[in-house]
């Protein structure tokens, strides 16, 4: 089957949230679109994405009192420290304890992606305890000028009968856009640690294992649901899941669906899309 290749990074910023679009359409009713379909995906993948960064430095803050989650580059020209200047501030006096990372009013990383604000973390125990509960929220967080709020709960479930430690994540996440609408995304996942427990100050070794369900309501006002058909890895070190594949169901007058896979376990940057008619695309994932 052929694939054509889109690229699209101005949408991954600046357009719309996980499986939102935006339409030059009147109504949610106007039949689909093959384009806007691709860029839902890409747009889908920017919030996981950083969704997922976002745990990731909650819990380098939390263990390590800092913050310095490497990204490995496709090319290995060099490596993308997510950010430098964040200040980690750490109560452990306080029940449940609290950290706090500050961006400030911006923290510009190698490859031009900007942070500021905070994200703050609570957290009942150690991250790996069986029973630690983690609530993340975000305050005034911005990234590339869109507000990015998140409220998420971390649960640890302990060991599965595999011997890795689970936990299930509720996430609710609202993102406002310079124009000033928004798209709202509510997920419930499982996230297995497959390697790399055992190296608690070590991050670049970490593979998770995640699968889930959510519903997200576009700017536009479309509805989509999502599930993983196959389990989506996230090798930390990685821009982006590496494999697994993710079904998205839009509901409107004209219902249909497309199908992301994110290949193999490289730290490719792409994925491939497939329409509901079979047609594939070959998307480009950076953020930036």
């Amino acid at each position: 089957m052929k694939k054509q290749l889109i690229s699209l990074p101005a949408i991954l910023i600046s357009g719309t949230l996980i499986l939102g679009f935006s339409s030059c359409k009147k109504d949610v009713t106007d039949a689909v679109n093959p384009a806007s379909e691709v860029s839902s995906a890409q747009s889908l993948n920017t919030m996981e994405t950083e969704d997922n960064n976002v745990q990731i430095m909650a819990d380098q803050a939390e263990s390590g009192g800092d913050v310095n989650l490497r990204l490995q580059p496709t090319d290995n020209a060099s490596v993308d420290l997510i950010t430098s200047c964040a200040i980690i501030t750490r109560d452990t006096t306080s029940s449940p304890k609290v950290t706090t990372i500050d961006f400030g009013t911006g923290c510009t990383n190698a490859h031009g992606d900007t942070r500021k604000g905070k994200i703050i973390i609570s957290h009942t125990g150690p991250y790996r305890d069986s029973g630690t509960v983690i609530h993340i929220t975000t305050n005034n967080y911005y990234l590339n000028g869109n507000k990015i709020d998140i409220n998420k709960t971390i649960t640890n479930n302990g060991l599965n009968e595999r011997g890795n430690l689970t936990f299930t994540i509720h996430s609710v996440r609202i993102i406002t856009y310079p124009d000033g609408t928004t798209s709202t995304s509510t997920f419930d996942k499982v996230k297995e640690w497959l390697q790399g427990a055992n190296t608690p100050r070590d991050f670049s070794d970490d593979v998770y294992r995640i699968t889930g369900t959510g519903t997200h309501i576009s700017r536009s006002g479309v509805v989509y649901d999502a599930a993983t058909i196959t389990p989506l890895i996230r090798k930390v070190v990685c821009h982006q899941f590496v494999s697994g594949d993710l079904k998205v169901v839009r509901h409107a007058a004209h219902t249909s669906y497309f199908v992301i896979d994110y290949g193999t376990g490289e730290c490719d940057d792409t994925a491939t899309v497939t329409l509901g008619n079979g047609k594939a695309y070959t998307i480009d994932l950076k953020l930036h």
